[in-house]
């Protein structure tokens, strides 16, 4: 093992090394496609959702809630400028080809955003749909082993913050 200040915390080890190191050929498959739904580009699937509930305030807190979280994850992430485990760690399963900085999860980042806007507008089983799509991702970020359960959850703290953050930014937009 590397030295690396998130290799040195034992739990994130751990658990990395627990949730990674479970092989399924069921979730192998399912992530190696479901795992696109943490992408940015994945945006035009959810969409509908946010203009369904929403409506324009909806929609434009989720505009203000993806910029703010597309700008502070970069700057985190070339702040720390974190590795990822398999450079990290031995014996890795990786099922995706993974190059930018680990430290935190963006995909995290990004459902958790999503999760964060539409819990103001739509009712509670829509806001369940999402966190447990948020919560699939997350996990999925560190079974695939690109991420520590650390970047999985700073990410999404993240992610949660921009929601909110954005509802403000938001509320003050429309009253004005």
């Amino acid at each position: 093992m590397k030295k690396d200040w998130q290799a040195s915390l034992k739990w994130n080890v751990d658990l990395f090394y627990k949730i990674n190191s479970k092989r399924s050929k069921f979730l192998d498959k399912f992530y190696m496609i479901y795992f696109r739904m943490g992408k940015s580009y994945s945006l035009p699937i959810y969409l509908p959702f946010f203009l369904y509930y929403g409506g324009k305030k909806g929609t434009i807190h989720l505009i203000i809630s993806i910029l703010i979280t597309g700008i502070v994850m970069p700057a985190i992430k070339y702040t720390f400028r974190h590795k990822r485990p398999s450079v990290l760690l031995e014996k890795v399963h990786i099922l995706e080809p993974v190059k930018l900085k680990s430290f935190p999860s963006a995909d995290s980042a990004y459902v958790f955003t999503l999760l964060g806007v539409i819990i103001f507008y739509a009712p509670w089983y829509i806001s369940l749909l999402f966190f447990i799509n948020a919560v699939i991702i997350a996990y999925g970020r560190i079974y695939m082993g690109a991420h520590f359960p650390l970047d999985v959850i700073v990410g999404s703290i993240i992610g949660l913050a921009s929601g909110v953050g954005g509802y403000y930014i938001t509320q003050n937009l429309i009253q004005n």
